[in-house]
């Protein structure tokens, strides 16, 4: 009987911390009924994960661990990139678990539609903002384009955001960017991009390069990747990570290459630093063992007193609505 051709790499990496990698992997070779090759990216796991990671995939003829040191998601990627032989590859956040059933539509839509990038359903836990316990992430998104006293600025709209499942549309459907929370390149296309040092906007850079080279990203919401949302309470060693990808010096240098790079900025950079701020004081609370619900309430007051010392730049009442499709105002076909 001949063997079924391995047609994917999934390659799991941090993204917001160590915590959640066992449960990645073991979730990863559970629900995976199709050939695949695993590449874990060991971005300075504290040495007992490194341990659990050895043991788990020892007896796995199909993985490798590729230890990088402490640098950023993006730099992990840029690196691994030359060593992906396989014609499709799947980014994986380690604190992200796909799903029964992800991988053959995924592929069967890269391959009917020779799509550069195709996105699962995210969904997200219950996490930082109150809401459903599964509620949307990403279904699809656009960037789009708004001016403020002559100045253009980006956003990036992401449809359904938050709604329920049973909400959320179940046709395949285009898409201008995608999240690195879990989605499938096509390995040619990725080695014809630029991956740029960032930690933020990176998908959004990428996204633009793509519809410029005229190649399609797709959702195919058959797929699932549910996401932990900082929900699960991080341990001690996580806050190492966390804070290096959030550190504020990369945060704002990654928007000045975005700038540099496509000449524009986002209409909601101050309330993105802002999010950043959110998230920490929520992982805190968490760490300190208190309920999802109550360190919202602890996030959402410190940022009210924050923004009344320091506002948010937000000068439009529905920036959205006054917006405008990027790609279709801008020129950048």
């Amino acid at each position: 009987m001949e063997l079924e051709e391995t047609k994917v790499t999934v390659v799991i990496t941090p993204r917001d911390r160590y915590s959640g990698i066992v449960e990645c992997i073991e979730n990863l070779y559970r629900v995976t009924k199709q050939p695949f090759k695993l590449i874990v990216l060991d971005l300075a796991y504290p040495k007992h994960l490194k341990k659990q990671i050895n043991a788990l995939l020892e007896d796995k003829d199909n993985a490798e661990i590729v230890n990088y040191g402490l640098i950023i998601p993006m730099e992990a990627m840029r690196r691994i990139r030359p060593k992906i032989d396989t014609p499709y590859v799947m980014f994986l956040d380690n604190d992200s678990n796909v799903t029964e059933n992800w991988l053959p539509p995924l592929l069967s839509v890269a391959e009917q539609e020779r799509a550069a990038i195709v996105n699962p359903l995210t969904l997200e836990k219950e996490g930082v903002d109150e809401g459903a316990s599964l509620r949307n992430h990403l279904y699809t998104n656009e960037i789009r384009i708004v001016n403020v006293e002559g100045s253009d600025y980006l956003i990036e709209d992401k449809h359904f955001r938050r709604a329920l499942p049973q909400e959320i549309p179940q046709e395949i459907a285009p898409s201008e960017m995608f999240e690195l929370h879990g989605v499938l390149f096509e390995t040619q296309f990725l080695h014809d991009i630029e991956l740029p040092q960032m930690v933020i906007r990176e998908h959004i850079d990428i996204g633009i390069q793509a519809k410029k080279m005229g190649r399609k990203i797709l959702t195919q919401p058959e797929s699932v990747v549910i996401f932990d949302n900082l929900g699960t309470r991080m341990q001690y060693f996580d806050m190492k990570f966390f804070f290096f990808r959030w550190n504020p010096k990369l945060t704002w240098k990654s928007s000045r290459l975005f700038e540099e790079r496509w000449g524009y900025n986002f209409y909601a950079e101050q309330a993105m630093y802002h999010w950043v701020f959110r998230r920490k004081i929520f992982l805190f609370c968490r760490w300190l063992h208190l309920p999802i619900s109550l360190a919202n309430t602890i996030t959402r007051v410190l940022a009210k007193i924050k923004t009344s010392i320091k506002p948010v730049w937000d000068p439009l009442k529905n920036p959205v609505a006054q917006s405008k499709n990027f790609f279709e105002v801008s020129g950048q076909l």
